[in-house]
C-alpha cells in the first residue's frame, strides 16, 4: 500500500512539475491546465480500473460521476479562455502513456483501483484547486 501512495503522491507531483514547466504559473492556462490534469488523473484511472478490474467496476462508475460536472465546467471555461489546447492534450497524453506503462508492468493493482476510488468517495476532490472553475 506505501507504493500506491508513493505512485499516487509521485503522479501528482510529476504532473505538477510537467504543467509548471509547459505554462507560466500567473495565468488562465495554467489554472485551467491544472484542473485538467487533475481530473484526467482521475478520469483515465477509474476507467482503467473499469477495464481491468470488474470486481470494483461499480465502485469505479459511481466515482467516476463526481468528475462529469467538473469537467463540464472545465469544457465552458476553456471555450470563454485563450487555453493552450496542444499543451491540454500534451499533459492528457503523458498521462495516459503513465498509466499504459504501470498497466503493462503489472503495478495497475485492485489495490490502486481501490485507493482511487476511495479518495473519490471518502475523501472528495480538492475544492482548493477546483474554485477556479467557479
Amino acid at each position: 500500500m506505501k507504493k500506491l501512495g508513493y505512485s499516487l503522491f509521485a503522479a501528482l507531483c510529476l504532473s505538477s512539475a510537467t504543467l509548471s514547466s509547459a505554462v507560466k504559473a500567473d495565468t488562465v492556462d495554467y489554472q485551467y491546465l491544472t484542473v485538467a490534469g487533475y481530473l484526467n488523473f482521475y478520469l483515465l484511472n477509474l476507467n482503467a480500473c473499469e477495464d481491468y478490474h470488474p470486481e470494483i467496476r461499480q465502485q469505479a462508475y459511481d466515482a467516476e460521476k463526481q468528475l462529469y460536472p467538473w469537467l463540464a465546467k472545465l469544457e465552458q471555461k476553456l471555450k470563454g479562455a485563450d487555453a493552450d489546447n496542444k499543451t491540454l492534450s500534451d499533459v492528457v497524453q503523458k498521462r495516459r502513456e503513465a498509466l499504459n506503462l504501470q498497466i503493462s508492468e503489472g503495478d495497475f493493482t485492485l489495490d490502486h483501483c481501490t485507493a482511487i476510488v476511495k479518495l473519490l468517495t471518502a475523501d472528495g476532490l480538492d475544492q482548493t484547486l477546483l474554485k477556479s472553475l467557479n
